[in-house]
């Protein structure tokens, strides 16, 4: 479960319609979103825009807890075989779609075949990986995606079958690519289904309206089988693609979350206190180099210079101050029950490192007078554009001469995913403690969110080894041996953990203060 981010913010300035400012008696959010969401189907997304919007509208098998523990969503129990590779899953007989509908087991079935299904494309397949047929329907060498090995034997029950037992498979259920989806709806939609008026969906909120890169608002669900539990009438996902607009419309009262400038972060606990959370998040900052286009993705020599020459505590002290802390792995600390892989340089000096870039460099065939010609594409932001120039003028050191480009956030995730890039730059956040879901990103099958195009086997057979473990050590010391490959290949230059800064109203009861996309189902308005 994870989801790609800039933990700086997405796009540039947009000058806004305003929301009329809630009051408490109405029991309204109004929470910030850094860009447009791409689309609102969950099997087609990879930012964290849209899944902010979509874990709000849908609910799967399973949901998290405010500290990411699995518990029933949809289904309300479950048995597992003693070997772990059957689950059978009860579902709620309460559980109704928005328009009055029960949610059945026809539904999930439904959704784990279109996600396996080679001709939905989808982005992302990792809670399935494990289940029968599934890595051979998806590279099509079963054609049947009922193949698959999932059934439902009544309208209330679901059964998954696994080829290997997989130890966080309760928590992957809650991702938003195995969201229960309405195939009568998808149906007669196509590919218009998520709109307002068309879509159907089954978790605690409702989709009222979308207003592209203005704000989507969502009523508090009428059919729920929690209804008592949601505090909260309507919930506002306001498009403010800019920091500093975010930050005057949140001290209007415009917005009761939002995410402040990096520059605004030193001063803030004097001018705002309580309102002020911080915490580490699970995310890290990253660059990537596109794999499949030479030079850089041929000569590891290219690849370790330019990693060298990155001075990760300018950037994260002085360039663009978050309190974040500098990266040299691809896991972050934060992550429980695993100790991360770090660059084999970090002890190094800076000075030492730009020596052994520039001989690197040399031993390729480029220097000052001779200098690598680069290409970065990132996305229209100011922080994003202050951190790429800072490292353009790191690279400039060392006989790189980069070439800046920008795209607004929606062309530049599809650059990534059509892998049209050279070097970009990107973070990712993922929903629970586990390291395998920053990892698994870079498998050679891992579609959309694998970036760089890096496809390694002595990588892939080691999270194969994690996979087949049934005890966590096991699985601990082979995601190990992973990044330890990853940060030896070096497709990706770790560049900072995300550590949250977010400003919430004090009107605004149960945000988590490492977690920029608490759940609007555990928040509330206070009287």
């Amino acid at each position: 479960m994870g989801l790609r981010i800039w933990a700086k913010a997405a796009c540039g300035i947009a000058l806004l319609l305003p929301a009329a400012p809630a009051s408490a008696a109405d029991k309204i959010l109004a929470r910030w979103n850094a860009s447009e969401p791409e689309t609102l189907d969950p099997q087609f997304t990879t930012s964290a825009s849209d899944g902010q919007v979509e874990q709000d509208l849908f609910e799967g098998l399973t949901r998290l807890t405010t500290d990411k523990k699995a518990i029933p969503g949809i289904a309300e129990s479950w048995t597992v075989s003693p070997d772990g590779l059957t689950y059978s899953f009860h579902l709620r007989a309460d559980a109704k779609w928005s328009n009055g509908e029960p949610v059945t087991s026809a539904d999930f079935l439904y959704t784990f075949r279109r996600l396996v299904d080679p001709k939905t494309a989808a982005a992302d397949f990792d809670p399935v990986q494990g289940v029968v047929n599934a890595a051979e329907i998806i590279a099509g060498k079963i054609a049947d995606p009922a193949a698959l090995g999932v059934e439902a034997p009544t309208p209330a029950s679901f059964v998954i079958h696994l080829k290997r037992p997989d130890l966080a498979l309760l928590q992957k259920l809650a991702d938003r690519v195995v969201y229960p989806l309405p195939q009568a709806v998808i149906a007669k939609f196509g590919g218009e289904w998520t709109r307002p008026g068309n879509i159907v969906t089954d978790g605690p909120f409702t989709l009222r309206s979308w207003v592209p890169h203005d704000q989507i608002v969502l009523d508090k669900s009428q059919t729920y089988y929690d209804k008592a539990g949601i505090a909260l009438d309507e919930v506002r996902h306001i498009v403010v693609d800019n920091e500093n607009t975010g930050f005057l419309r949140w001290q209007a009262g415009e917005l009761d979350v939002t995410r402040p400038p990096a520059k605004e972060i030193p001063t803030l606990g004097a001018r705002f206190g309580a309102k002020v959370h911080r915490g580490p998040s699970r995310s890290v900052n990253y660059v990537m180099v596109n794999m499949g286009r030479s030079p850089l993705g041929t000569d590891h020599r290219l690849r370790e210079a330019m990693n060298l020459a990155i001075d990760r505590e300018v950037i994260n002290t002085k360039v663009v101050p978050r309190g974040q802390q500098s990266a040299y792995s691809f896991v972050p600390p934060v992550i429980d029950g695993y100790t991360p892989q770090e660059l084999s340089f970090k002890q190094m000096t800076m000075a030492e490192r730009v020596a052994r870039a520039k001989e690197l460099m040399a031993e390729a065939g480029y220097g000052p007078d001779h200098p690598l010609a680069v290409e970065v594409t990132y996305f229209t932001n100011d922080e994003a554009r202050t951190i790429i120039a800072a490292i353009q003028q790191m690279w400039a050191q060392i006989g790189v001469k980069a070439t800046l480009t920008n795209e607004e956030f929606q062309v530049y995730m599809a650059t990534l995913n059509h892998k049209t890039h050279q070097v970009g730059m990107i973070g990712f956040n993922i929903g629970f403690d586990d390291a395998a879901q920053f990892l698994r990103i870079y498998r050679s099958n891992a579609g959309d969110l694998n970036d760089a195009g890096f496809a390694d086997k002595e990588y892939d057979a080691d999270l194969g080894k994690a996979d087949q473990a049934l005890d966590p050590e096991t699985r601990r010391a082979a995601l190990e041996a992973a990044e330890r490959r990853l940060m030896t290949e070096m497709p990706v230059f770790p560049l900072s953990y995300g550590n949250e800064t977010m400003l919430v109203s004090n009107r605004v009861q149960g945000w988590v203060d490492n977690d920029r996309y608490t759940e609007s189902r555990y928040l509330s308005i206070k009287e």
